[in-house]
């Protein structure tokens, strides 16, 4: 655990994998993104779980328990498009200190007039996608076996689908992948997040993904 309003990141020591922030209000998001683009730390990925969270922090910051008026939409929408497009560029950073390699944002999923879209409010849903390179859609898959017993199996589409908010700006997944990615999990062979960024980095770029759940 890391509380960045006490002090600097861990040092790593062989001892954890994962460092964990308790985002408990939006100051603390911006915190611990300038402590990232200080490049004072170690980490090499960064995942905000989830940006619908991050959404609902920025409201409390921004409105409390009143409504939103018209122009509290206006700075939630300026708030929200900063912290995606400030994190996603620590992957750009051209400092020497700078270890990040990928930003992943997580967001849940919801039917907009037919089609699967961001689980974010007011125009965020249509313009955070734009900011991203990868934008995946995670969703179980029934697979019925010859026994007739039905399992679930995790699919992330990543190329553009007319229900679907999904693309891939690389060109690099779906030209080796195609549209659909297994996913890993304890019981399926698949792929995971660096075996994803492995495949980006042959091509010598960073990688900004964000993943949305089916709900």
């Amino acid at each position: 655990m890391w509380d960045p309003k006490v002090g600097p990141p861990p040092v790593y020591d062989g001892t954890w994998e994962t460092c964990i922030v308790q985002v408990v209000d939006f100051e603390t998001i911006r915190l611990v993104y300038t402590w990232l683009r200080s490049g004072q730390h170690q980490f090499v990925s960064v995942v905000i779980d989830s940006l619908m969270e991050a959404q609902k922090r920025c409201i409390d910051a921004v409105a409390g328990v009143n409504a939103l008026d018209q122009q509290d939409w206006g700075t939630l929408l300026r708030h929200l498009e900063g912290l995606v497009r400030n994190y996603r560029d620590l992957t750009l950073l051209p400092d020497a200190s700078q270890t990040v390699q990928v930003v992943v944002f997580v967001v849940g999923s919801r039917n907009v007039e037919g089609k699967m879209k961001p689980l974010l409010q007011g125009q965020l849903q249509d313009t955070v996608p734009f900011y991203i390179d990868v934008v995946g859609y995670l969703y179980k898959q029934p697979v019925t076996s010859p026994e007739g017993l039905v399992t679930y199996s995790r699919q992330l589409l990543i190329d553009q689908q007319p229900n679907f908010v999904a693309k891939d700006n690389t060109g690099h997944l779906v030209s080796q992948l195609g549209p659909v990615v297994p996913i890993q999990s304890a019981d399926q062979a698949g792929f995971n997040l660096s075996s994803l960024l492995d495949i980006i980095h042959q091509s010598g770029q960073p990688m900004v993904v964000q993943e949305g759940a089916a709900v």
